[in-house]
């Protein structure tokens, strides 16, 4: 009944003002302020005669192609929505509850956290078991995934769009395929931010502090039978890259929208996932978007760039990120020292927002595939510009994104800017 009730509904954006008190300032402020909004959630029984987490979840992982079909998380398969879950298909703790909250009561809260809770394979759950999540190597099992709604299709090769695993318990590893690892990972920053320890506002029940480490013996040292005041998963290292490498999709921004409808509260790393770089990396103010938005494209939004990483020069850590293109078109990233506006140049549907000498990233041209966004690893030391160029400390470079589009004939288009000063 619940699939039918909610299948007309469209992504929405998140509820205007629900983060107008969040200070992103600093990596202090960001924490306070972002826990005080997503704090004191609903908590939904995890099964009942009633509404429960099964009723969310499979609102949640709805087969937007089949009616009455759930699609879950690793394998990627498509099953019959029940209601009650069955040997098919059953609810994965993203962050195993048996590091830290594993016996549920109406005062455990994360347990039945929706944000973090997924529909999973039967198989595929007890073969990831409690694992920590990190990267695997050719020598690791391979749990395949299989082509729906345009993604997945384990290759055999590592580590090609399959998941990997290795070991067991807290030393063995998950490795998660390319087309959930950005989910995933966000589903687990979300609850770094939203368990700080505390009493719920409204229950007054006492909450537990989670944690994301690279540490290994804290993870296995959370796993002790009971419910903890602080327990620690992983690896944060390992998530933060996930993050990068799989990008918000519409998909995950319908999951938001649901659970945040039962549950009072959201994911904010879905909605401003350039939040992540300031909490975790303390890269707080990396730059600002300009010149948007941009002009539609075929999807009927502009395309957005932003960045991740760092933006002090000896880190070389600093990558470009382009979203809500137009699925599986080709683009690259442009860069300049000078900001401009280019109406339609080219005979483009869109405006160039750079001027000057413009550097071209076209030898590492993507495509957008089913996700609309493509992202690259900015080599500071080799702005291609003619000749290359070296970014210093002290200097100001915008950035940009060409790309291809059908709208409704062949043409191009460019995302808004994004200006950094670096350190």
């Amino acid at each position: 009944m619940l699939l039918v009730i909610f299948a007309a509904l469209a992504v929405a954006d998140e509820p205007p003002g629900y983060y107008d008190s969040v200070d992103a300032s600093n990596q202090a402020a960001l924490r306070a302020t972002l826990h005080a909004v997503i704090d004191d959630h609903v908590r939904l029984p995890y099964t009942s005669s009633g509404t429960d987490t099964w009723d969310v979840l499979e609102l949640a992982q709805r087969n937007p192609n089949v009616n009455g079909e759930i699609i879950d998380v690793y394998r990627n398969e498509s099953f019959t929505a029940h209601g009650t879950g069955n040997n098919d298909y059953q609810r994965e703790h993203t962050w195993p509850s048996s590091y830290g909250f594993p016996n549920d009561g109406p005062d455990n809260y994360p347990f039945t956290d929706c944000h973090q809770l997924w529909l999973c394979d039967g198989s595929y759950n007890q073969a990831r078991s409690n694992k920590p999540f990190r990267m695997c190597n050719p020598g690791c099992s391979e749990y395949v995934t299989l082509v729906n709604n345009g993604q997945g299709g384990g290759s055999g090769n590592y580590p090609g769009n399959s998941n990997w695993t290795t070991g067991s318990f807290s030393t063995g590893t998950w490795e998660v395929w390319y087309g959930k690892r950005g989910d995933v990972a966000r589903s687990l920053l979300y609850l770094d931010v939203r368990y700080a320890g505390g009493t719920h506002g409204s229950t007054g029940v006492a909450e537990p502090d989670l944690i994301l480490t690279n540490n290994q013996s804290l993870i296995s040292a959370s796993s002790t039978g009971q419910n903890e005041p602080i327990a620690y998963m992983g690896m944060l290292d390992v998530l933060l890259q996930w993050h990068i490498d799989d990008p918000v999709d519409d998909d995950e921004r319908w999951r938001n929208d649901i659970v945040h409808a039962f549950q009072g509260n959201r994911n904010p790393f879905v909605d401003h996932p350039e939040w992540v770089a300031c909490l975790f990396s303390g890269n707080c103010g990396l730059g600002e978007n300009y010149c948007d938005p941009a002009a539609p494209n075929s999807t009927g939004l502009p395309a957005v760039i932003s960045a991740a990483g760092s933006n002090v020069v000896a880190d070389d850590n600093f990558l470009l990120v382009c979203e809500q293109m137009p699925f599986n078109q080709f683009g690259y990233f442009l860069a300049s020292q000078t900001q401009d506006f280019v109406p339609n140049p080219g005979g483009s549907q869109g405006n160039l927002c750079l001027g000057g000498s413009v550097a071209r990233f076209s030898s590492q041209v993507q495509s957008s595939s089913v996700f609309g966004s493509i992202g690259i690893t900015v080599d500071l030391g080799a702005i291609p510009t003619s000749p290359p160029s070296a970014v210093q400390a002290g200097e100001t470079w915008s950035f940009s994104t060409w790309y291809r589009d059908v709208n409704p004939s062949a043409t191009s288009n460019f995302s808004d800017g994004f200006e950094v000063l670096f350190q």
